[in-house]
């Protein structure tokens, strides 16, 4: 066998790496060809989808005259133009928006509340229990920090309007995120949120309503070319204008908006592609795409929660991917509505200036004019010019307006309670409100998709956090009692507790006056004091006072958790009076009724009769406590000694008001633990 020499050695290795260029480069280059082919045959398949959001969002801006023209255009085939067809000088053509108010008040019930969020622990270990806790502290900081309410009524706007609209939520590697380290520096990588608009999302299927099972997703973008040549000077493309394909400036031309056709822009393609879906990308993977080149390539899905990183928004349910607007059935009434005014206008003009008759060459058109007192000279010999009889307008024209705006008011849900008045013969508070929630019932799939969409973005940010916060991180938070603190958290103390949950309907709109006659009510029954109900009566506590029940709630359902651990460890049972005590600040009653429903369920059904006998034990050590003003010690010690009490504590009587809450379950032990990690 010949040995090559270090010269041929060199020759060859450099061969090698041509070839290997060629072939990487060529591969690029279908990954780019592939993108591009499926963008362009997306945003044909939903060439009227975009139509009807052209027309939706010049009527709520209230341009509705507007028509739109079909053009073809040379790269997709499809697409059109919007323009304001020209008109007699005497025809009038008023608009009286009736649009932009609907869909304000939509967007102000929409937007009134914050969804609930809970995290569910994924185990009952105390550490899981802490780390849920954690979670649901983390998500809190992060909405207001990143203003997330802002990003979603952003967001809802294109949802009202166009009926589509996603929220991005993503890790960014760049971003610095400012005084979130342990000493207060700066650290790299940070999450992130945006408002993306359905002209900037592109999937496969039309017909696929649910997000995740899109094959692909393309998120496309514009660019200034300033900007490609900074941030990836090696991207190749054309240096023509690529404004118009992804949102039309047309409509921006009907609005007066001023569009500079200076301003080259690139297209950027940022496709996220699920595993198992293509050949060529059998692990999938996330693909940029930057004029002709590929700038960016990940093999595999780079998020451990393996979704999609938008949130869908949607509005009216259609059977499809795109939902609808309300816009889109408010329109032909909203023309119609127009239409109608503009007869009464035209007929009014014609009544105040009526038509003349008159011999040709008896007088001068041209010198009639409005003028009052005007004298009108005729040429002898022809007959005297007189008015033409002008029959007034028929009564049923203005009254078609009134039949309009009811349709319109049916059409969106919005009648007289959802503005403000009641209607005529409606005195009753009971009535009054099931009127609004007959209104706001129209709304439940928006409020549904809401709270879906809060849910996704939560169990995403959780799992960002578990995932790229390898360093200990502060996090500004809230305690249920009021007070503000500072902990430090990293992705590890999460251990897998990202399953968030929205409380259902917790985003529907409330009214303050309802919030305010529920306070009064709780405060003459008792429930709670007057100092209490005062204090939280004009800033919508009502989640506050829920908060101080719940905490004994949870201590005993966070004691059901451990009682029915006992059943897989029996010398932990042995120790359960210790384990899981009755304390002299507990809430008794609540803990009765908390335990005894658990005990009616399935999951108590299941356990050994150990268990359920340490079960027993402890509701009767908290009977005995709340008969005899006995206090946790006391009450183990009756059991010991046999002490019978009775199992019914209420004796078919309503259970006493709660007393005064004990002190917050998330104190210094809770933070304590977190900060190293969730070891007890």
């Amino acid at each position: 066998m010949s040995i090559m020499s270090q010269t041929e050695a060199d020759v060859k290795t450099a061969s090698d790496q041509v070839a290997d260029t060629g072939a990487e480069d060529e591969a690029k280059a279908k990954i780019v060809s592939w993108a591009k082919s499926n963008f362009y045959a997306a945003k044909a398949d939903r060439a009227n989808v975009e139509r009807t959001w052209y027309m939706n969002m010049c009527f709520y801006r209230g341009k509705q005259n507007v028509a739109y023209r079909q053009q073809v255009s040379m790269v997709t085939g499809v697409g059109g133009q919007l323009y304001i067809p020209p008109a007699p000088y005497w025809r009038s053509r008023p608009v009286i928006n009736r649009i932009k108010p609907i869909i304000r008040s939509e967007l102000a019930r929409l937007t009134s509340q914050k969804p609930t969020a809970n995290v569910v622990p994924a185990t009952s270990d105390d550490r899981d229990m802490f780390a849920a806790q954690a979670g649901e502290q983390i998500w809190d900081s992060i909405f207001r920090d990143k203003k997330v309410a802002a990003v979603v009524r952003r967001a809802l706007w294109w949802n009202q309007v166009c009926g589509n609209a996603y929220i991005k939520n993503g890790w960014d590697p760049d971003a610095v995120a400012d005084g979130v380290g342990k000493n207060g520096e700066s650290l790299q990588g940070d999450i992130c949120f945006d408002a993306i608009t359905p002209f900037h999302l592109f999937v496969p299927d039309i017909r696929e309503p649910d997000l995740e099972k899109q094959s692909f997703v393309i998120h496309a973008m514009l660019q200034t070319q300033e900007w490609v040549k900074l941030n990836h000077p090696e991207a190749k493309y054309n240096t023509g204008d690529r404004q118009n394909e992804v949102l039309d400036d047309s409509w921006l031309d009907i609005l007066g908006a001023q569009v500079s056709r200076n301003r080259k822009s690139v297209l950027c393609l940022e496709c996220w592609i699920k595993p198992g879906k293509f050949k060529q990308f059998p692990s999938g993977g996330v693909y940029t795409i930057i004029g002709d080149t590929l700038v960016q390539s990940t093999k595999g899905w780079p998020y451990d929660h393996g979704k999609y990183p938008f949130a869908k928004l949607e509005h009216i349910p259609s059977g499809k991917f795109y939902t609808d607007s309300t816009i889109v059935d408010l329109v032909p009434l909203q023309r119609e509505y127009n239409r109608t005014n503009g007869q009464i206008i035209e007929s009014k003009n014609a009544m105040a200036k009526p038509q003349i008759i008159a011999e040709k060459g008896a007088i001068d058109p041209s010198k009639i004019t409005s003028e009052p007192g005007q004298v009108i000279e005729y040429q002898p010999g022809y007959n005297k010019p007189e008015q033409m009889r002008l029959e007034p307008i028929p009564s049923y024209v203005p009254q078609q307006l009134d039949r309009i705006i009811q349709d319109m008011n049916d059409i969106s849900g919005q009648h007289e309670v959802s503005k403000g008045q009641v209607p005529p013969g409606v005195t009753a508070a009971t009535a009054i409100n099931f009127l609004q929630e007959q209104d706001d019932s129209m709304l439940s799939f928006s409020f549904a998709s809401l709270e879906e969409a809060y849910e996704k973005l939560g169990f995403m940010t959780l799992s960002y956090v578990q995932q790229y916060w390898d360093a200990p991180r502060i996090v500004k938070v809230v305690g249920e009692d009021g007070y503000f603190d500072s902990l430090s958290f990293k992705g590890s103390d999460l251990r897998s507790n990202t399953d968030i949950r929205i409380e259902a309907g917790s985003a529907l709109p409330t009214s303050k006056a309802a919030k305010q006659a529920f306070i009064m009510d709780l405060m003459k029954m008792g429930f709670i004091d007057p100092a209490t109900g005062l204090e939280v009566m004009e800033m919508g506590g009502i989640s506050k006072i829920y908060e101080a029940v719940q905490v004994d709630v949870r201590q005993a359902q966070r004691e059901n958790l451990k009682m029915a651990q006992f059943a897989k460890n029996p010398e932990m049972a042995q120790m359960a009076p210790q384990l899981v005590p009755v304390n002299s600040y507990d809430n008794h009653m609540l803990h009765i009724s908390t335990h005894n429903k658990y005990r009616k369920g399935q999951a108590f059904e299941m356990l050994d009769d150990v268990s359920k006998e340490i079960f027993e034990q402890h509701v009767q050590m908290h009977v005995a406590a709340s008969m005899g003003g006995q206090t946790g010690t006391n009450s183990i010690e009756m059991m010991k000694d046999g002490a019978n009490v009775p199992s019914d504590p209420f004796q078919g009587q309503a259970p006493p008001s709660a007393p005064d809450q004990a002190p917050t379950q998330f104190g210094p032990t809770t933070q304590s633990k977190i900060q190293r990690g969730g070891e007890a």
